[in-house]
């Protein structure tokens, strides 16, 4: 059949087998479902194992089938207002007329999740730009959303909606930004997902001519799989999106919905591996994005450029740069130009975002690289090999959102910043052995690693390992300063010893199931909630602690002996609902916030020589207390009848 043998050539192979298994009524009226893929589907040969790798086959036939189906529904009239209309909806929708309207909704986003349109400027040279803000805005939380999707409460809690101004191409921008696939195509870019109306509603008050070609059934195109619609009705499979730009295959770059073909016709001179385009005529390589990217510097540091050869490796393909002096840097790419891996042994600093927006990269290798900038691989999700054996220091976000790597060895590491492979969920070996610094989110909902040593480490920030359900072994036996949230909801650890540990900021292994033994003899400042809810506990002694935060020992059902000689300020609810202490001794305790000790049902002995101020509800609750003499009056803080004697 001509029509199948034209879609091969098209679309590929698996394509026409695919298409002549789902559509065999379609097919015998010949031409058409080749003219409905034609209008909308640009040229390639992968959308048939997007669809078979994700099962999107019955999405698919709909989409298909939504093109034929003449009583398909309609977009709903309305005479109300886009501002009537998203006020139904939840939302209040804010039309931005300048530049410091649309940095007013900067609040809203977290750190290195600001929308382009927020910190680039400029945007209403070619948008028309509205914010749509949840009227429960507040009470949505990013830290609650640790899967985020695209169309979950937090992605869809403040969205912005925009029209090009050139073609009133419309684009409704995510929350979450580039943390999830395909944002700048929230609610699949069609007002009619938000609240029916919404589309008539923005063409009769605003006066814009809105294409209406978006379908529901294209749906599973941007969120599900990497599609882009361009101006020409078309969808193109991209790579990379860069401030609303899509990368595609082919040479296809599509800029504020434009389709933009100047790359395509001599694919011998260019080659658009996401968004920087390789000019092998010129030697050179160009980014064309705004953002500050370092790949390109990483190549143009080591000298002049000779050459650029592309050798066939299979299915994928080898680019070769050739340096005048024989040197040779190595970039090997997929079947679709995205990025898969990269050797270069003669740069040793990479700067800043590196590969930031890189998803596919698999492996890389800098042997010579001694330090790595800020947001390097921030978003790579494929990463199975990395080779860094001279590297001593790692700016923030490094790695983040990786989801494939399994062990990682870096020698010769010291500094490690913020949010180091946060989200990684198959790392079960790590190798660190002179890291000194690490900071905030180290390794933050890691699910498989059962074992780390960190046997030089001084200083660790916040939420270190937080939500490690496997970790049952830790050495660190140099660490002086613990920030916060320190392996928070462990529930596997059964032991720690911090010899020289100083500092301890609040939440200190909270939720913590399984821990018996716990030595910290050089202790002197806890935060807030150290041990809350530990159910396994028996004993523990801080002998040279001298401050304890709120919420110490919180609902602790087994400490029957605790030793704190020096503790001089206790805040807070101490051991507040334990069940077994019978004695305590805080022979230099000033200062006791409210609730101390309140409801402990056990305690006869308590003393306190040196107490200058206790809170409320002291020893409240405490039966035994009401008639037994405490070693230490202290009558003078309990005025009524309510409260302990």
């Amino acid at each position: 059949m001509k029509e199948l043998n034209r879609i091969k050539k098209i679309y590929g192979e698996e394509m026409m087998r695919l298409c002549r298994e789902l559509f065999p009524r379609i097919l015998e009226k010949e031409g058409l479902l080749l003219s409905i893929l034609e209008r909308n589907l640009a040229p390639t040969h992968s959308f048939a194992s997007d669809i078979r790798e994700k099962e999107l086959e019955e999405e698919f036939k709909n989409w298909i089938y939504s093109f034929i189906n003449v009583e398909e529904e309609k977009e709903k009239t309305t005479n109300k207002s886009p501002f009537e209309l998203m006020d139904e909806a939840g939302y209040t929708l804010y039309e931005c007329k300048n530049e410091e309207d649309i940095q007013g909704f900067r609040k809203y986003y977290k750190e290195d999740e600001v929308l382009c349109t927020i910190y680039n400027g400029g945007r209403l040279n070619r948008c028309h730009v509205f914010f749509a803000v949840k009227r429960n805005v507040d009470k949505i939380k990013r830290e609650d959303f640790t899967k985020p999707r695209r169309e979950d409460e937090y992605g869809t809690s403040v969205i912005s909606i925009q029209f090009s101004r050139r073609s009133n191409t419309l684009s409704i921008k995510n929350r979450y930004n580039h943390t999830v696939n395909n944002p700048d195509a929230t609610f699949s870019n069609n007002l009619e997902n938000i609240i029916p109306g919404l589309t008539d509603s923005f063409e009769k008050y605003m006066g814009f001519r809105i294409n209406q070609q978006t379908r529901r059934q294209a749906d599973f195109l941007t969120e599900d799989l990497r599609y882009v619609r361009g101006n020409d009705g078309k969808y193109y499979r991209y790579n990379i999106e860069v401030n609303g730009n899509y990368y595609c295959e082919n040479n296809v770059i599509i800029k504020d919905g434009r389709v933009i073909l100047d790359y395509t016709k001599n694919k011998e001179r260019y080659i658009l591996i996401e968004q920087f385009l390789i000019d092998r005529k010129e030697k050179r390589i160009v980014r064309l994005s705004r953002d500050k990217e370092s790949f390109t510097e990483s190549i143009y540091s080591i000298g002049e450029i000779k050459s650029i050869d592309s050798i066939k490796d299979g299915k994928n393909k080898i680019i070769i740069i050739n340096y005048i002096d024989g040197k040779q840097v190595k970039i090997e790419i997929d079947k679709n130009n995205a990025i898969i891996g990269y050797e270069n042994n003669f740069i040793d600093e990479i700067d800043d975002g590196f590969l930031f927006y890189n998803e596919k990269l698999s492996n890389i290798s800098l042997p010579n690289a001694k330090r790595i900038g800020h947001f390097s691989l921030r978003h790579n999700k494929s990463l199975r090999s990395i080779h860094l054996p001279k590297v001593k220091e790692i700016g923030n976000y490094f790695l983040e959102f990786n989801e494939q790597l399994s062990d990682i060895s870096l020698p010769n590491v010291r500094v490690i910043n913020d949010h180091f492979l946060y989200f990684n969920e198959q790392l079960s070996d790590i190798t660190l052995p002179n890291v000194r610094i690490i900071g905030d989110c180290f390794l933050g909902d890691n699910i498989c690693l059962s074992s780390i040593s960190l046997p030089n480490v001084e200083i660790i920030g916040s939420y270190f390992l937080f939500h490690n359900t496997q970790l049952s072994s830790i050495s660190l036996p140099k660490v002086e300063i613990i920030g916060d949230k320190f392996l928070h909801y462990n529930n596997q650890l059964s032991s720690i010893s911090l010899p020289n540990v100083r500092v301890i900021g609040n939440n200190f292994l909270y939720y913590n199931e399984q821990l018996n033994s716990i030595s910290m003899p050089n202790a002197k400042k806890i935060g807030k909630y150290f041990l809350c809810y530990n159910n396994q506990l028996a004993s523990i002694s801080l002998p040279n602690v001298e401050i304890v935060g709120e919420y110490f020992l919180h609902y602790n059902t087994e400490l029957n002996s605790i030793s704190m000689p020096n503790a001089q300020k206790i805040e807070s609810h101490f051991l507040y609902y334990n069940k077994q202490l019978k004695s305590i001794s805080l022979p230099k305790a000033e200062v006791i916030g409210n609730y101390f000790l309140y409801h402990n049902e056990l305690l006869r002995s308590i003393s306190l020589p040196s107490i200058r101020e206790i809170g409320d509800f002291a020893l409240d609750s405490n039966e035994l207390l009401r008639n037994i003499p405490i070693e230490i009056s202290i009558a003078k803080y309990f005025e009524n009848d309510s409260k302990s004697k």
